[in-house]
């Protein structure tokens, strides 16, 4: 095996034209230059130097290795500043998954910027919810998991939390409710109402049930369905109420009305 270290003093000297200059360039002593010239023919059983006048000249064999040497140094050079790219976290891989309006509406937008600032980072996305991200992330399947704050999320310390928004819920009534007339709801005035919401143990269900019963009531759920553009159409078929974060809300189909809950309204942390 050649070492590149002998291959960098190979290519010195030749471009250098001496020992001396070689040494001076390298920072290393005529005496070092001249053993690891030793050593590269010890390594490649030919002589890579001889004697011309006062300096000394490239063999063949030597003219040789300096074409490789060219190529494996750039490349090694190349990695050293490939590993120092990853390290800085602007090279390589990142894999993240999330629910589908995290990732429709945080991270999509987040790519554009990201592909500008760090055009080598390849990001692969994948849509995974609670607590199936968690679960992903702890086997190291994925670098980063987009959830809601919930029931569902571990206390694990091999996991740093970053907040990213808070996600108000609206009410979505159909257009012939006699509150779509109001600029804000009180979600109180909700009690009694048929609900569309989303399944039992999601995240948004628990936000649902807890904001309703800081207001003092039940919701009555008659619909269930954890796709906030179908449940926006369900309330305005005049199925019932619905409860819709603001990122669920980029489509909102004709004949649901939406409207702000009154203070406090209930919303997912992000």
């Amino acid at each position: 095996m050649i070492d590149a270290r002998r291959l960098r003093v190979l290519r010195e000297v030749s471009q250098q034209g001496t020992l001396a200059a070689a040494a001076d360039a390298l920072h290393l002593t005529p005496s070092a230059v001249s053993q690891q010239l030793a050593a590269l023919e010890r390594e490649v059983g030919q002589p890579v130097i001889e004697r011309n006048g006062r300096g000394v000249r490239l063999t063949g064999a030597a003219e040789v290795l300096v074409g490789h040497a060219n190529i494996v140094l750039a490349q090694l050079e190349a990695a050293a500043a490939d590993v120092a790219a990853y390290a800085e976290g602007v090279i390589g891989t990142v894999r993240l998954v999330g629910f589908a309006t995290a990732l429709g509406e945080l991270v999509a937008p987040a790519v554009v910027a990201l592909r500008a600032s760090h055009p080598r980072l390849e990001l692969t996305v994948e849509e995974l919810e609670a607590p199936e991200c968690f679960l992903a992330l702890a086997r190291g399947d994925v670098d980063i998991a987009i959830s809601m704050a919930s029931r569902q999320a571990p206390e694990d310390p091999r996991f740093e939390r970053r907040a990213l928004i808070s996600d108000t819920l609206d009410a979505v009534v159909p257009a012939d409710h006699p509150l779509a007339q109001r600029s804000e709801i009180a979600l109180a005035d909700l009690a009694g109402e048929s609900f569309v919401g989303p399944p039992d143990g999601s995240s948004c269900h628990d936000v649902t049930v807890t904001g309703c019963a800081a207001a003092g009531f039940a919701p009555s759920f008659r619909h269930r369905t954890l796709d906030f553009h179908t449940a926006m159409a369900l309330a305005a078929a005049g199925l019932g109420v619905t409860l819709v974060p603001r990122l669920g809300q980029a489509a909102v189909p004709p004949g649901a009305i939406v409207r702000p809950l009154a203070d406090p309204a209930p919303a997912r942390h992000v």
